[in-house]
């Protein structure tokens, strides 16, 4: 028996049960604690352990307050931890609000956005960077990938601006987009939702000859959007034939313009 169980012994009955709950607490809160030492991010889980199953893990980033749970996918190269994935298998709506997108939303098995103060905290760990890959897929069965190294979001009161390195791979920058339009670009750009733009629409944005208040009206999601640009892994998910030049699409148009895709999936991975 612990510290607080022989105390329990010796206690009278009015103040057993309080005594034996505080016993209970304890050793959940060292379970937790337990839980918490899996790693920093999976690829420091996958450092310890290269044998280990793809799933969810509890992860602590360097100089972060809190635990919290990632699916870890586990490759050959390391643990890529997931923030994104959006392909229409449970029907999940991105169409969030702020807190939503601030602090997450669906299962961490299927569809779901981990979470910007997440993000945050991965993407800030001291002496471990991190590089973003967007893996994409469309309703032929092809798929494409682009990296951006480093990668990092700002802190809440920068409403998690994007800082999206060197790009490489085979979908093209559309963080940067295919235009020569300036205001297209979204690299730097502010995390922005329905209930709070930050897209550089002042006072609105014109899109196929209309005038919109924000870019998450038209594209119907949360995103780093900029005037509105043309990237938006968030957009609604629509299967064929209807998954044509539709604005409030799953775009990456670099690689296929005017088309919503099959599936989006964004890692994080650190060395």
């Amino acid at each position: 028996m612990g510290t607080y169980d022989t105390r329990c012994v010796r206690m009278k009955t009015r103040n057993l049960l309080r005594c034996l709950l505080l016993v209970l607490c304890q050793r959940i809160t060292l379970s937790q604690e337990e839980q918490q030492a899996e790693g920093f991010d999976c690829f420091d889980i996958w450092t310890k352990n290269n044998l280990s199953d793809s799933g969810i893990y509890t992860v602590k980033p360097k100089g972060a307050d809190v635990a919290f749970k990632v699916f870890c996918e586990m490759t050959k190269e390391g643990g890529w931890t997931l923030i994104q994935k959006h392909n229409g298998d449970d029907g999940l709506s991105f169409n969030k609000m702020w807190d939503d997108y601030e602090n997450g939303f669906g299962q961490l098995g299927g569809e779901h956005w981990l979470g910007l103060r997440y993000i945050y905290a991965l993407t800030q760990q001291t002496d471990r960077p991190s590089k973003l890959r967007i893996s994409i897929g469309d309703f032929n069965g092809q798929e494409a990938f682009a990296e951006y190294s480093p990668f990092s979001v700002g802190n809440a009161q920068q409403f998690y601006r994007l800082s999206a390195g060197i790009y490489s791979g085979t979908a093209g920058d559309a963080f940067f987009g295919n235009s020569e339009n300036e205001l297209f670009n979204q690299h730097t750009s502010f995390f922005s939702t329905v209930d709070k733009p930050n897209d550089n629409c002042n006072p609105t944005c014109l899109f196929g000859g209309l005038m919109y208040i924000s870019c998450s009206h038209i594209y119907q999601a949360g995103w780093w959007f900029n005037s509105c640009g043309e990237a938006n892994l968030n957009g609604r998910w629509r299967q064929p034939p209807r998954h044509r030049y539709q604005a409030s699409s799953v775009s990456w148009p670099t690689w296929r313009p005017n088309e919503s895709l099959k599936f989006s999936k964004m890692y994080l991975i650190h060395n």
